[in-house]
């Protein structure tokens, strides 16, 4: 039993530790949102079809939308753990 508290314990920092990064995330892409007046979502389409430049910007951009994808799927799955 305390085993499992343990682990518990552990599954809720971790979920801590993915809500800050997604939080991060999230005010990152509306930042980007704001400078370049365009929604992440039309952003990806435009750029994976080779219609934007190659500002440095636009590689962070989609990197930064990219890892918020991965880290709130990981922060589900840790949700889904800790209930």
């Amino acid at each position: 039993m305390r085993q499992t508290n343990e682990i518990k314990v552990s599954l809720k920092r971790e979920y801590v530790l993915y809500s800050n990064a997604v939080a991060f995330y999230k005010k990152a892409l509306q930042e980007f949102e704001q400078k370049h007046q365009l929604s992440t979502q039309t952003f990806l389409k435009r750029f994976e079809a080779g219609q934007l430049g190659d500002e440095a910007d636009y590689f962070d951009w989609y990197a930064f939308a990219r890892l918020l994808a991965r880290w709130r799927k990981t922060q589900s799955a840790l949700r889904s753990a800790i209930q």
